[in-house]
């Protein structure tokens, strides 16, 4: 599958909210290391902490995180087997893309992320927002009780994943200084 079809997919499949079932890994942890959906190409790595992602998307939808709603598990493509997000997609959306895509699965808690450096470098995004823009539905679903049946919930998120962009990723101050800003420090 070309990449363009491949994005065209993750685009379409960022649409919908994918419930599936499995035991998370939450925000803040390793990765776990399993078998690849695709070898591995030049992979692009977080910027920042997801949990300051997290608190960042939080503040700007005005939402005050809690310790009972456990924060989301993260899958990267370069380390997450396509056969998972297949399980999690076809749960939720009745069939199983034939790609990777990045997308956040309700039911299981966790957000799929493409991690293919070439993918952000090509189209001005990074790693950071996209995770920006599913940690919004995360938000949606858990706190705010979004079922997702308008298109409002997906403007919402590339409102914040564009917010976020501009405001941490964007030339200026270093990520470090913006990071202990947010912190008061």
């Amino acid at each position: 599958m070309t990449r363009k079809r491949k994005i065209l997919a993750a685009v379409a499949a960022t649409m919908f909210v994918a419930t599936a079932t499995a035991l998370p890994e939450r925000v803040g942890e390793r990765v776990a290391a399993t078998t690849p959906s695709v070898p591995p190409a030049r992979v692009a790595a977080l910027q920042h902490d997801p949990q300051f992602i997290l608190e960042a998307v939080a503040r700007r939808m005005g939402v005050t995180l809690r310790p009972d709603i456990p924060p989301p598990a993260i899958r990267l493509e370069s380390r997450t087997p396509l056969a998972r997000l297949q399980a999690a997609a076809e749960r939720q959306w009745g069939f199983r893309p034939e790609v990777f895509t990045t997308t956040y699965a309700t039911a299981s808690n966790e957000v799929y992320l493409i991690d293919e450096a070439r993918l952000y470098e090509n189209y001005g995004g990074t790693l950071d927002d996209s995770l920006a823009h599913e940690l919004v539905h995360y938000i949606q679903a858990h706190y705010l009780g979004d079922r997702f049946t308008t298109d409002w919930s997906e403007a919402e998120a590339v409102a914040v994943q564009t917010w976020f962009r501009k405001q941490y990723i964007a030339p200026g101050p270093t990520v470090a200084g913006a990071q202990d800003a947010i912190a008061g420090r």
